[in-house]
């Protein structure tokens, strides 16, 4: 971490004194505009060597923190982020609170198989854990892997009637982040999505105490006011399809129709390549090298895993993918269960 933390320093050194010179230039009239253009794509540049440099700062911190203090299977982690939350979130989202929450670093591209392994396991033997990770589902019953959930919760929580539950989805985001005191992870993270869900821009850096406070309580009411008037039309949507959906049998109410019985397959997320895992073993989760990519033509919502992102398997895919030439003593032992 040292040398993260050198390199991070000079990056953001180099960062304020190119950007001074920007400024600079940019008063001068003589200074032609491609050099303007020049230097900020080297800023550019720079902005994307500071989030690499943060991204690993963020791993150092979680699997050291999992070292010392061991936690529960990941599983566990999500199903009880997701009972915090009350509502189906994205995985994006999720793996942002988790950060911000816990300083547990896990990506967003981790969720699809585990999901895939949560359905394996009510295969073998339904109804034996208390609660799965399962999708929300659509109003013709179809899965909604966008938008994770648990199956603990009534029916009518996990559909998405419409557009219209989306956007309560995505108020619900600010409604869980509930911040005191300084703007800290999970002010950052209020800030951030108060902006791309409501678009109210954050407090200046300079603000003080009581202006952030004040500032997270026009958030806080303005949110509320959107929620209640969309829950006024959602709520008997979801009520009335959650009833026709609770006619189905019960693996289609959790995983729901035309995936509920293809074990072994993954049809929400094709072209995920995964090679070169290693296991941060406290709490199930997995940390990837940077030859991990994934193809992804779909969109993106707040809160959804950028382009590009990494990906993260599960136990059982991990037992899939590894290349025992290139990893001949397995990789690292959880509680002493070896997983190659």
């Amino acid at each position: 971490m040292p040398v993260v933390r050198d390199e991070l320093v000079a990056t953001l050194e180099e960062t304020l004194r190119l950007a001074r010179q920007l400024a600079t230039d940019a008063r001068d009239g003589d200074v032609p505009v491609a050099e303007l253009v020049a230097q900020a794509t080297m800023l550019e540049r720079l902005d994307r060597r500071r989030e690499e440099l943060i991204e690993q700062l963020r791993h150092t911190a979680s699997a050291g923190l999992r070292a010392t203090t061991p936690g529960p299977p990941i599983r566990e982690v999500v199903l009880g982020a997701l009972d915090e939350l009350g509502w189906p979130q994205n995985a994006g989202f999720l793996e942002e609170y988790l950060w911000a929450k816990r300083q547990l670093q896990l990506n967003s591209r981790a969720f699809a198989p585990l999901r895939r392994d949560e359905r394996r396991a009510w295969q073998r033997a339904p109804g034996s854990r208390a609660a799965y990770i399962v999708p929300a589902l659509n109003p013709d019953g179809s899965a909604n892997p966008r938008w994770l959930s648990s199956s603990g919760w009534q029916l009518e929580r996990r559909v998405i009637a419409s557009p219209e539950t989306e956007r309560l989805l995505d108020l619900q985001k600010i409604v869980a982040l509930r911040v005191r005191g300084s703007r800290g992870p999970l002010g950052t993270l209020l800030e951030r999505y108060a902006r791309q869900v409501l678009t109210i821009e954050p407090p200046p850096v300079s603000a003080t105490a009581a202006q952030t406070t004040a500032w997270r309580s026009r958030v806080r009411a303005d949110t509320i006011a959107l929620t209640e008037r969309i829950r006024e039309r959602d709520d008997p949507d979801r009520s009335r399809i959650a009833r026709r959906l609770a006619r189905l049998p019960d693996q289609a109410q959790l995983w729901g129709r035309g995936l509920a019985g293809m074990p072994g397959q993954e049809r929400e997320r094709p072209g995920v390549e995964l090679r070169h895992v290693l296991v941060d073993g406290g709490v199930r989760a997995v940390l990837e090298d940077d030859q991990l990519r994934v193809l992804d033509p779909l969109g993106e919502r707040p809160g959804e895993p950028r382009r590009a992102r990494r990906v993260v398997p599960a136990e059982r895919d991990l037992r899939r993918c590894l290349d025992q030439a290139e990893h001949p003593g397995g990789v690292v032992r959880e509680h002493g269960v070896g997983l190659a």
